[in-house]
C-alpha cells in the first residue's frame, strides 16, 4: 500500500499520459507542413487544435509537477540554513502557496463557470468551444 495521495496519483498519471499529446502535436504540425508545401492546401485547424492541446498538457504539468517534487527550485539559501529554519520557511511557502491558489481557484472557477455556461467559442473559422474547456481544465487543475 502506497503513502501516495488521490490527487497526486491522479496528477501523476493524468500528466504521464497528457505528455503524449506533445507527440500528437508534432505529427499534426508535420502533417499541416506536409499539406501545405506539397500539396499546396494548408489547414485551417492545426495550429488552433495545436495551440489548445498544448495548453492543457502544460495545465495538466503543473499539478503533475508539484506533486511529483520536481518544480524548479532555487536552493542556494535554502540549503544553508538551519533544519529548523528550513522546516519554518517551508510552512510558511506552503501557506502562502495554498493562499495564492485559493484566490487562483476561486478567480479561474469562476471564468470557467462563466465561459462553460455562455459557450464561449474561439471565433475563428472553426470556431471551437476551445476558451471554455481550457478555462475549466485550469479552474479544475488549480484544484
Amino acid at each position: 500500500m502506497t503513502d501516495e495521495s488521490f490527487l497526486n496519483r491522479l496528477s501523476r498519471k493524468l500528466g504521464e499520459a497528457v505528455s503524449w499529446v506533445f507527440v500528437i502535436i508534432v505529427v499534426i504540425s508535420a502533417y499541416e507542413v506536409v499539406m501545405r508545401y506539397a500539396f499546396n492546401a494548408p489547414t485551417i485547424w492545426v495550429h488552433e487544435i495545436s495551440v489548445a492541446l498544448a495548453a492543457i498538457a502544460f495545465a495538466i504539468g503543473g499539478p503533475y509537477v508539484h506533486g511529483a517534487r520536481q518544480h524548479i527550485a532555487i536552493t542556494f539559501f535554502l540549503e544553508r540554513m538551519r533544519d529548523r529554519t528550513r522546516r519554518w520557511l517551508r510552512v510558511l511557502h506552503s501557506l502562502l502557496a495554498l493562499l495564492f491558489l485559493s484566490f487562483l481557484t476561486h478567480a479561474a472557477g469562476n471564468q470557467a463557470v462563466s465561459s462553460v455556461s455562455e459557450g464561449e467559442t474561439s471565433g475563428t473559422a472553426l470556431n471551437l468551444p476551445i476558451p471554455a474547456v481550457l478555462k475549466a481544465v485550469f479552474a479544475l487543475c488549480c484544484v
